[in-house]
């Protein structure tokens, strides 16, 4: 080996070892306060909640190491809440957990894009309802890079925004430590906003976790706007039992049998299993009643007229 070939090994290491540490910051840089021990910080709350909403508390400086839950209070100190329009506002540069002002349950990641959008949430997205993929255990990489190629779709498209109850958080990261599957480094910071977010929200309801991606090639700002519009109409379903019944009911009695086959047809084409009910449902509601963007849906994708869809998006914004 020549000291010229030993040169540029050297450099390949080098070079290696940058781009994974830079990999790794990437995911750290956001996700490592809320997980300093014996750390708090100022809190930055950009707008007053309204009477009866609880927002985040700015935590009281303490000496490092005294305090008895420093985990809960960073993790409160780096979430601020935002209404629907500030976070629209915002250009993400690193992946962001944000409160909802509107909804103190739902919580929404914002993604500088949807690639790093999809490292973070694909493999929940093929467990908790899309369709051909098992729901008693999570795909390995190869499987879920499979999946992802017969569907049509990249790793960035696989969805455009994502909404998961707690539950089915909790559910897929405990089959990942039941099967020992190696996450993702997108992945492993989704568990820490998780956890974070248990942390802020207490009661049986639990809690919503929204995903959206940022203003980028593929994404405009309308299109922006539809997916977190409709990412929250979800988030509402999941966290406001009263509003979900009346979205069932609205299903049941003021949908036809046929308006119901043309929306689980529409749906299966985005991708959902139409076997799951309730994802039927909810994203039928989210679809009519929080979709204004006509490229994500419009009456002739379910094979009806606008006067027909306003009908039953009257009939969902009633139990609002």
């Amino acid at each position: 080996m020549t000291e010229r070939n030993k040169g540029l090994i050297i450099g390949a290491v080098i070079l290696a070892l940058g781009l994974v540490g830079g990999a790794v910051s990437y995911w750290v840089m956001f996700a490592g306060p809320v997980r300093m021990a014996g750390t708090t910080a100022a809190v930055q709350t950009t707008t007053a909640p309204p009477a009866g909403v609880p927002a985040v508390q700015t935590p009281t400086p303490t000496v490092p190491g005294t305090d008895p839950a420093p985990r809960s209070i960073a993790a409160r100190a780096v979430v601020p809440v935002l209404d629907e329009e500030t976070i629209l506002a915002h250009a993400a540069t690193v992946p962001r957990m944000i409160r909802l002002r509107e909804n103190p349950r739902v919580f929404v990641l914002d993604f500088p894009t949807l690639d790093m959008q999809g490292e973070a949430m694909n493999r929940i997205a093929a467990l908790v309802e899309k369709v051909g993929q098992p729901r008693d255990r999570l795909l390995d990489d190869a499987a879920l890079a499979r999946a992802i190629t017969e569907s049509g779709d990249t790793p960035a498209t696989y969805y455009y925004g994502h909404n998961y109850r707690s539950t089915d958080l909790a559910r897929f990261f405990m089959l990942a430590e039941r099967d020992h599957v190696t996450l993702t480094m997108g992945e492993e910071w989704l568990r820490l906003q998780y956890e974070t977010a248990g942390e802020m929200v207490q009661g049986p309801d639990g809690f919503a976790l929204l995903a959206i991606p940022g203003v980028e090639r593929r994404v405009d700002a309308t299109m922006r706007r539809a997916i977190l519009h409709h990412e929250i109409g979800h988030g509402h379903y999941f966290t406001r039992p009263a509003f979900a019944a009346h979205v069932h009911r609205v299903w049941r009695d003021v949908f036809t049998e046929q308006e119901r086959a043309a929306y689980r047809r529409f749906l299966q084409s985005e991708g959902y299993d139409p076997a799951l009910e309730d994802v039927m449902i909810n994203e039928a509601m989210a679809y009519t009643l929080f979709t204004p963007d006509r490229r994500f849906f419009s009456p002739a994708m379910v094979g009806l007229d606008d006067a027909r869809v306003e009908a039953l998006r009257e009939a969902l914004r009633a139990g609002f």
